[in-house]
């Protein structure tokens, strides 16, 4: 209807300017009008008879509103629209032909996509007349075609962002008018950032995103995510986070590998109201060496796609010893029962430096009779070759100020961790509130002019994030595991700890009677961590319960493994998966034994596969972190690599890193594959472009004619001969003649 009263379509009015084309001058337009004016009022003065003041004013209302009319139509009111050149102008067709298009049934993705593009060009070739066409099929990254003729759906990774980048930069060299870009959005790359967004809406040509298939699948569940550690100490359990994405509620199962060892089954409720359902599943691993560990949800019913029920990752596990140090200032039970506890891990080495007088210490669990003699270490080789420090019931006086920063470069340099203990002349009885680790120290200690440490028997409750805690387990499911610690015997002792800083995280709460205080808590700091343990009084789980159990035990044998499993070594290589399984990065990092990175050496990498393949290349050395150095490596099959970084000081190896990888290759396609049409309107609105899906593609021409990108032209159209013009004319005299005739006395 609106087209047919003004010639043109909303669309085109909004896209153009309002012009007067007519060449009348503007005095003389005026000139007329006031005349007009005058000479109305004039004549129905003259001619009032007995009209009312109202009728008068109607009756020249009306009238003054035709002659308005009638000039403006002199004045020929024009739009004026800019529009593409014919014959100088490219627009680019883009169609993502990664694996994920081939989804969808009866038609595909990559059909529906290409369905789209042709509609914008019906005759398939390369002019459209207005201006010329560009097609491109796109994966990881864009590649120029004659012709979407032959393309297929096959691509093991999707990169929106770095294939529109390709694209747009072509219209530095060539008048790029705008892109159509047919996708499903399922990006394998990490999605968009707001840097790429603002480099894309940068060029400054608009991206219209047409969004093919179904971002809800109910017939499929998805294994969305696994977070699992990369290394291991032997005998841990450790937890493997597990997130299923599924669009309908059921039942299904977890079925976890160790290489084709089935280790357990787990079952899983998917709920209703929500799309993705985590468990958190602990596996133990007793044998040193590398796992493939594999988790494969499975569901009711047969899926169309089952490539993305299963994920794998490699565990190492370490068979190196870890080392700890543990400095006590004073004879006591939990000195006696935390040795106890750990005596028979043969992965942990506790040396103790227990002071029996001011200047004489007891030295337990050394490897020769040097180790400590002179008491605490006071250089860094010494200290730093210690993964762990644990310090008791010992005043900070007793340490020197250059010992005491040798413990904070420990944390924040080595990558150590430290675990404070209360006791009468520990955390802040003894002063270390004032210390050169005080900000090193999860808490604000309080000065020692107050006693802290209170010897009182209270019970100890899980905090939220104890209870999720790996290091806290006792059971396997969360509500036995609550339950185990309500068991538990009352600690002998407690100390306040004021309070606590922003970064900390508390795993358990001692009751005082008075109200809850932390127990038990941790910050990063630097490289490494600090704990407290606020008790000194733990030993009384052992005494107070029967001898078989080992709760007790369990507890200082994973709070100590925690301490070593998170420090580095000197000697570092880790392998990541980027760019959707695509290609891995490799990071090497090489120090000394006094942790000072090693800046003059040259990496080799030598990366071998299990069939027997090996490729060598060069590390190159990372411009923001000394010491570290990276390369990126495209596999050419799927299946475990293994690493070796070797560093090289003129010409001779100093230093050897391992390291090792399950590649998948052309998997990352298959997962998250349900459609994401948030990332292409976004993308279309930060380019300035539309958004369509196949069903409302009506108004992608006309953008694309008038787009304000390339080579444009003016483009005028006349508007005063438009039927409503006419039609308003007629109906204001045909309103004047209807009134006249009404108040018969005008």
């Amino acid at each position: 209807m609106f087209e047919t009263l003004f010639k043109y379509s909303r669309a085109d009015y909004a896209r153009s300017e309002l012009i007067f084309a007519g060449e009348w001058p503007l005095l003389l337009i005026a000139g007329l009008a006031l005349l007009a004016v005058v000479s109305i009022v004039v004549m129905l003065v003259w001619r009032r008879g007995n009209a009312s003041v109202f009728q008068l004013a109607t009756i020249a209302t009306l009238q003054i509103a035709m002659v308005a009319v009638v000039l403006a139509l002199l004045m020929q009111p024009t739009l004026t629209t800019e529009r593409l050149r014919d014959g100088d102008n490219a627009i680019a067709l883009v169609v993502d032909n990664s694996a994920s298009m081939a989804y969808g049934a009866p038609a595909s993705r990559f059909s529906e996509a290409l369905s789209a593009l042709s509609g914008i060009v019906p005759d398939g070739g390369a002019d459209s007349g207005d201006f010329s066409i560009r097609h491109y099929a796109f994966s990881d990254t864009a590649r120029p075609l004659d012709s979407f003729s032959g393309v297929t759906a096959e691509g093991n990774a999707t990169a929106i962002a770095d294939a529109l980048r390709v694209i747009l930069s072509e219209a530095q060299f060539s008048s790029l008018a705008a892109v159509v870009l047919s996708s499903d959005g399922a990006d394998t790359s990490g999605g968009l950032t707001a840097e790429q967004l603002a480099e894309l809406a940068a060029f400054g040509i608009p991206v219209h995103t047409i969004s093919v298939g179904q971002s809800s699948i109910p017939e499929d569940i998805e294994l969305e995510e696994l977070a699992i550690p990369e290394k291991a100490l032997p005998g841990s359990t450790i937890v493997a986070r597990v997130t299923v994405r599924h669009d309908a509620p059921g039942t299904a199962q977890v079925k976890v590998y160790d290489d084709d060892e089935l280790l357990q089954i787990v079952p899983l409720a998917l709920a209703a109201d929500v799309t993705t359902t985590t468990s958190f599943i602990e596996v133990d691993l007793q044998k040193a060496g590398p796992h493939q560990l594999r988790f494969t949800v499975e569901g009711e019913d047969a899926e169309p796609e089952s490539r993305n029920n299963s994920r794998a990752r490699l565990v190492n596990v370490a068979s190196e010893k870890y080392r700890i140090l543990y400095f006590e200032g004073e004879p006591r039970w939990e000195y006696k029962f935390l040795r106890r506890a750990v005596n028979n891990d043969e992965d942990l080495s506790i040396a103790t430096l227990l002071r029996v007088s001011p200047n004489k210490f007891y030295r337990q669990g050394i490897d020769s009779p040097e180790q400590l003699e002179d008491g605490f270490p006071t250089d860094r080789n010494t200290l730093f070759a210690y993964n762990a420090l644990i310090i008791g019931s010992v005043e900070a006086a007793s340490l020197s100020a250059a010992q005491q920063s040798l413990i904070r470069d420990f944390v924040s340099e080595r990558g150590g961790s430290l675990l404070m203990l209360a006791g009468p002349n520990g955390l802040g009885n003894g002063g270390w509130g004032q210390s050169a680790i005080a900000d090193v120290l999860p808490a604000r200690l309080p000065p020692s002019s107050a006693d802290s440490f209170h010897r009182r028997k209270a019970d100890v409750s899980l905090t939220p994030q104890g209870a999720g805690s790996q290091l806290l387990r006792f059971a396997a499911e969360s509500a036995d595991n609550r339950a185990a610690w309500l068991e538990l015997p009352q600690i002998a002792d407690y100390q306040l700890v004021g309070n606590l800083k922003p970064a900390t995280i508390t795993l358990l709460n001692v009751d005082t009677g008075e109200g809850l205080l932390p127990l038990l808590m941790t910050q990063p700091f630097g490289r490494g961590h600090a704990w407290i343990l606020a008790s000194g009084g733990t030993w009384r789980w052992q005494m107070s319960m029967p001898l078989e159990d080992q709760k007790h035990e369990t507890f200082w044998r994973q709070l100590l493994r925690e301490l070593v499993a998170s420090a580095p070594q000197t000697i570092s290589l880790t392998a990541s998966a980027t760019g959707g399984n695509a290609a891995m990065q490799l990071r090497a990092e090489f120090r000394d034994e006094a942790f000072q990175p090693m800046n003059d050496v040259g990496v080799t990498l030598i990366a071998s596969h299990d069939n027997g393949e090996s490729v060598t290349l060069s590390m190159q050395p990372d411009e923001r972190e000394a010491g570290v150095f990276g390369a990126r490596l495209l596999p050419a099959e799927s299946g475990t690599w293994y690493f070796e970084a070797v560093a090289e000081r003129d010409g001779e190896p100093v230093a050897v890193a391992r390291s090792s990888m399950l590649h998948e290759s052309g998997q990352s396609e298959h997962f998250g594959f349900r459609s994401n049409p948030d990332l292409l309107r976004r993308i279309s609105e930060a380019t300035g472009g539309g958004y369509f899906t196949p069903e409302n593609l009506a108004a992608l021409p006309d953008m694309l004619r008038y787009s304000s990108s390339g080579i444009t032209e003016t483009e005028y159209r006349r508007i005063w001969d438009a039927p409503a013009f006419f039609l308003l004319l007629l109906l204001l005299k045909s309103g004047e003649w209807l009134l006249r005739r009404r108040w018969s006395s005008v």
